[in-house]
C-alpha cells in the first residue's frame, strides 16, 4: 500500500512535461500537423528522455501561453524576437537551441514588379499583413493602409489579385508559398531585408528545459552534418551552417 519510497522510474513519470509549442503558420507548422518544422521537432522529441508535449496554436496564444508559463518551449524562435515582445526578458532566464534556419523579413510584390527597397515606397500603398505579426515594432512609422489577413496564403491571393500593393512576408515562407500556390517567384529585395533573426527552440530555463535543448542541440548537429536538416526543410529554407554561416545573425 505505497509504504516505501518512489522508484527511479516512478519519479521520472511524476516529473511534469514540459509544453513545446509551435506556432501555426502555412508550411511550417500547418493546422493538420504536417510542415517542415513539425518534421523536425518530432524527431528531435523522439530522441531526448526529458519528458515533452509537443502542441500548435496561434502565434499570439503562444506568446500569452509563454509569458503565462503554461508553455515552457516555443519553436521556431529566437532571443531577439522573444525580447522585442517581451522587453523585460533577460537572456538568463531562457535556454535557446542552436540555430536551425535562417529567416528575414520582406516587403513582396507581384512576380515581375521591381522589388521595394524602400519602406518609404508604400507610403499611400495598401499592404497586407499576417495578424500574428506585431507589424507596429517593425514598422513604426508605416504610411500605409495596412490589411491584416489571417493567413499568409489570404495576403497573397489579396496582391496577385491586384486588391493590395505589396504584403509583408518572410523568406523562406514566400517562396514555399508562392511555389505551393502556383504563382512563381515572388519579388523581393533578398540582400535588403526589414528584419533578420535565426530560429531556434527556446525555452524559459530551468533544470529539465536545459537537459532537452542539451538533446537537441546535439540532434540539430547531427542532423545539419549529415544532411537531414537540409532534406527535411527544402530548397527554400536557408540552413545555418549549411546555406548560411553559422555566426549569422551574431
Amino acid at each position: 500500500m505505497g509504504g516505501g519510497p518512489a522508484s527511479a522510474d516512478d519519479q521520472v513519470s511524476e516529473t511534469p512535461a514540459l509544453v513545446v509549442a509551435g506556432f501555426l503558420k502555412e508550411g511550417r507548422f500547418e493546422k493538420d500537423g504536417t510542415g517542415h518544422y513539425v518534421d523536425l521537432v518530432r524527431a528531435l522529441l523522439a530522441e531526448t528522455q526529458v519528458s515533452t508535449q509537443l502542441v500548435t496554436m496561434p502565434v499570439k496564444r503562444m506568446l500569452k501561453q509563454y509569458e503565462d508559463g503554461e508553455v515552457h518551449c516555443m519553436v521556431p524562435v529566437s532571443f531577439a524576437a522573444v525580447k522585442m515582445n517581451f522587453p523585460s526578458t533577460e537572456r538568463a532566464a531562457i535556454v535557446e537551441s542552436v540555430p536551425v534556419d535562417y529567416i528575414t523579413a520582406h516587403i513582396v510584390t507581384k512576380p515581375g514588379t521591381p522589388p521595394v527597397t524602400d519602406v518609404a515606397a508604400l507610403k499611400g500603398k495598401r499592404l497586407a499583413a499576417w495578424v500574428g505579426v506585431p507589424l507596429e515594432l517593425f514598422l513604426p512609422n508605416l504610411d500605409a493602409k495596412v490589411l491584416r489577413v489571417e493567413s499568409e496564403e489570404s495576403g497573397i491571393r489579396l496582391l496577385m489579385s491586384g486588391r493590395v500593393d505589396a504584403i509583408w512576408s518572410w523568406v523562406p515562407d514566400a517562396f514555399i508559398l508562392f511555389d505551393r500556390m502556383g504563382y512563381g517567384t515572388p519579388s523581393l529585395a533578398i540582400d535588403k531585408p526589414l528584419f533578420s533573426s535565426t530560429a531556434h527552440v527556446l525555452c524559459h530555463r530551468s533544470a529539465q528545459s536545459e537537459a532537452l535543448i542539451k538533446d537537441i542541440d546535439a540532434g540539430i548537429l547531427a542532423m545539419r552534418a549529415d544532411g537531414r536538416l537540409k532534406e527535411i526543410f527544402g530548397p527554400y529554407v536557408r540552413i545555418v551552417g549549411v546555406d548560411v554561416p553559422v555566426d549569422i545573425g551574431q
